[in-house]
């Protein structure tokens, strides 16, 4: 009996080395399996993340232009702004000296028209040609005429 209990339990015990085996390749398998995911997981995380800096990348890219756009349309507003008070205040001192010039001019009994002429014509010569200041030509020459009774 010795011999078959020798040989009974190397039949378990061989028995027991196959389920061992078995349970091993098993657990290999599975382990090869969840590498495999890993590795998906981990790639995909990858992708993910870089596609997250690429987006915030061009959220920032797209919010400096924003931004510089709206600093330029707020200088241009600011430029234009300016433009139109000194084109106003050009057209304003032009009426001044068509005034001033008219005032100059009155006699005792009329306006000496040759006199208010001569200063119109130096402020006009004497108004710039080009920037706001040039709008002080077209002020000089309307209210000018204005003054002096002559038809547009």
């Amino acid at each position: 009996m010795d011999v078959t209990a020798d040989q009974t339990l190397a039949q378990e015990l061989l028995k027991d080395l196959r389920e061992t085996q078995i349970k091993l390749e098993a657990a290999r398998t599975e382990a090869a399996s969840l590498k495999v995911l890993l590795a998906l997981r981990t790639h995909q995380h990858d992708q993910a993340w870089q596609d997250g800096r690429r987006l915030a990348a061009a959220l920032e890219d797209a919010e400096a232009r924003t931004k510089a756009a709206t600093e330029q349309d707020a200088a241009r507003e600011n430029t234009a702004s300016a433009e139109a008070v000194a084109m106003a205040d050009e057209r304003t001192e032009a009426v001044r000296t068509v005034l001033s010039a008219v005032l100059a001019s009155i006699g005792q009994r009329a306006l000496d028209r040759r006199r208010f002429q001569e200063m119109i014509a130096r402020a006009g010569r004497e108004a710039p040609d080009q920037g706001p200041g040039a709008a002080r030509h077209a002020v000089l020459l309307t209210e000018a005429r204005r003054v002096l009774g002559i038809a547009e």
